[in-house]
């Protein structure tokens, strides 16, 4: 997660502990599935993976149990923690997603759940993507997702509650109906977690996110040297459609690689 003292980096550090359990209704396996079957209609056809802000780890792990070799990278310490916990056979690097040293050239880079929007201005936006060039085998594919305007109208202009794996999710949104492309906003999550005598611990994270509209993001692709090959709406159950609708879907999938004749800075 990007920005080593912002408070995206000290939610997660706070967060990492009820990551799994907060998204625990998440389908990753149909997920891979999906996106997937779209990098290899792409031309995909290696098996090494870095996987950017790869939190606990959920979103790779179906990629290890296709054989893939993963490498994972994030800001978090203690969701890496996580992450190594669970696939030992993975690489972990520590590394903002803004700088990320040269790992090698990966066949597919991918950089999921959102964590792009946690970067709130272009200059941060540019360096990921440069960031992901630099690491792109000549004839990879990079995959990374966004929520879209639609997300910031609802998702997060609305509070909610829930409870998952014994713990009590009260998400508090920020932002209002009438959000602007663009936008600046923010999420509130606090955790409720029973302790001895009937009490509870409240655990507060906040989570600021920005939105990319699309034509910004493809002109940062190609500044960084990457061709966008497709914007791809999600659906609820994770399936992917051709034609991305920023008001219709709450997320959208970008697909890219490396221009011909670009070059990866």
């Amino acid at each position: 997660m990007p920005g080593a003292t912002t408070p995206t980096s000290t939610g997660y550090e706070k967060f990492a502990p009820f990551y799994d359990a907060f998204t625990a209704e998440s389908d990753y396996e149909a997920w891979t599935g999906h996106v997937l079957a779209l990098a290899r209609s792409l031309g995909l056809h290696g098996d090494s993976l870095l996987d950017v802000a790869c939190g606990t780890g959920n979103s790779f792990r179906p990629f290890l149990a296709r054989g893939f070799r993963v490498t994972g990278c994030d800001l978090s310490r203690t969701m890496l923690d996580e992450a190594a916990r669970k696939a030992p056979e993975a690489t972990f690097v520590h590394a903002d997603m803004c700088e990320l040293p040269a790992l090698g050239r990966f066949d597919l880079v991918t950089c999921f759940d959102d964590s792009i929007n946690y970067l709130l201005d272009e200059p941060q936006l540019a360096g990921a993507l440069r960031s992901i060039a630099a690491n792109l085998s000549p004839d990879g594919i990079a995959l990374f997702d966004l929520n879209t305007l639609l997300a910031y109208r609802t998702t997060f202009a609305s509070d909610s509650v829930s409870e998952r794996g014994g713990l009590l999710f009260v998400w508090h949104g920020e932002s209002t109906a009438d959000a602007p492309a663009g936008c600046r906003t923010a999420a509130r999550i606090d955790v409720f977690v029973r302790r001895e005598h009937e009490l509870y611990e409240r655990i507060s994270s906040l989570h600021a996110q920005r939105h990319f509209p699309r034509d910004r993001v493809i002109a940062l692709l190609g500044e960084a040297g990457l061709e966008c090959v497709g914007v791809h709406g999600v659906l609820d159950d994770g399936a992917l459609v051709p034609e991305a609708d920023e008001l219709r879907h709450l997320k959208v999938l970008y697909a890219a690689r490396p221009a011909k004749g670009g070059d990866a800075r």
